[in-house]
């Protein structure tokens, strides 16, 4: 039942996205690209070091509908947020105050940068995914731009060309990393597993996720996150710092999953540092861990590396605020002690504020929604929950 109401509920947003597309536009879509979201189970600061990430696509999706121009004219029209854009192939420079835009813009630089020659199009968006929550709009419409226009230009456009395109759309023209997690998630999902990136190969492998009687649920904290991009992008690169010292030396292994703790108590670096990195450390640890406990389907096992790396966000990468900490201790107090750690709660994302998830029983699912209500009384913001399903990679239609 709950499948037939997905599809029932894309069939209606695809619906809504092409009329508005035709009324805005006047003509109909030629290419439909449908992208997941996605939010990190464990490891989503490990890309430095060539770490792994476990992470999982959900059925909350952004939908791109586009139709070609005959001139060099991009024509962007946001329905989810009622905003419009009007960009040009001669002037696609970053600027500020384009926001979103500037995602589409780094996209198609990266393609004319690899020697596609672009006409101007039409482009619709619509998105689902919760806003402000870190659960992956800007990769996803990134990837969906690139779909399209790999549809529409590119007489093949295999997925491991995709990823480097949104790479390099990221790096050279947002500045940013990579993000390679997030597109290798969105492009190689299936229903029912997660998608393990190895930062090291440039892969992804599936991991299935026995989801039989248990709930996801995300849960905005809404709090406002002023700081948080500031103070995260410091952090961690004190830590690649750090890492790249150790890195020095010849002795040491590159793969941060074989780095040792010792090996950071013999570099100079403060004490809160090295603290920081040796979580980072067991965090990679901790991926591969999580991935051996699903194959066996030990989902006991699974939710200790969980609630352990929660622990270690909080109290040494120290990047947790109260607001989170108190929606994943709601959580955990679904544990059974007759049946212990068959429930796991973390923060995701950046900190600061964003998304916690949990993985809870079918029971406690109604109950967690309550104790939502004590959220908002107690810290003024209230929180928004959505539960998701492990959903089907990005598609173009």
């Amino acid at each position: 039942m709950l499948y037939y109401f997905n599809t029932l509920a894309m069939m209606l947003r695809m619906r809504r996205i092409e009329s508005c597309h035709t009324e805005e536009y006047g003509d109909e879509p030629e290419a439909i690209a449908v992208v997941p979201g996605r939010f990190h189970l464990l490891g989503e600061y490990l890309w430095f070091a060539q770490g792994n990430t476990l992470s999982m696509a959900i059925d909350q999706t952004l939908t791109l509908c586009v139709s070609r121009r005959k001139d060099s004219t991009f024509r962007l029209f946001s329905l989810t947020l009622g905003e419009r854009r009007k960009i040009s192939t001669a002037n696609l420079r970053y600027r500020k105050e384009d926001r979103w835009a500037n995602s589409v813009k780094a996209v198609i630089l990266s393609f004319m940068d690899g020697g596609y020659h672009l006409t101007g199009l039409n482009c619709t968006i619509l998105s689902q995914i919760p806003p402000d929550a870190g659960l992956g709009t800007p990769n996803a419409l990134k990837v969906a731009m690139a779909l399209v226009l790999g549809r529409l230009f590119a007489a093949t456009l295999p997925k491991e060309s995709v990823v480097s395109i949104v790479e390099h759309a990221n790096e050279r023209y947002l500045k940013t990393h990579a993000h390679r997690a997030d597109i290798l998630c969105v492009l190689f999902a299936k229903q029912g597993s997660c998608v393990r990136t190895d930062h090291r190969k440039k892969q992804a492998e599936l991991c299935q996720f026995p989801s039989e009687g248990k709930r996801i649920v995300l849960t905005d904290s809404r709090v406002p996150r002023f700081i948080a991009r500031e103070e995260f992008t410091a952090r961690l690169k004190r830590c690649v710092d750090a890492y790249e010292l150790v890195k020095r030396n010849p002795d040491m292994p590159r793969a941060m999953s074989k780095l040792m703790a010792a090996a950071l108590e013999e570099i100079d670096v403060p004490e809160g540092i090295r603290r920081r990195v040796i979580s980072l450390v067991r965090e990679s640890l901790g991926v591969d861990e999580a991935i051996e406990a699903l194959r066996k389907r030990d989902f006991a096992a699974f939710s200790r590396v969980v609630n352990r790396s929660h622990e270690r966000l909080r109290d040494r990468f120290e990047i947790s605020c109260p607001e989170l900490d108190w929606l994943v201790k709601r959580a955990l107090e679904f544990v059974d002690p007759d049946a212990p750690d068959v429930v796991c709660s973390r923060l995701t994302g950046r900190g600061f504020g964003g998304c916690t998830y949990a993985i809870l029983r079918d029971q406690d699912f109604e109950p967690y929604l309550e104790r939502l209500d004590e959220y908002e009384r107690i810290f003024g913001f209230k929180a928004a929950a959505y539960e998701v399903q492990c959903s089907e990679g990005a598609r173009v239609l």
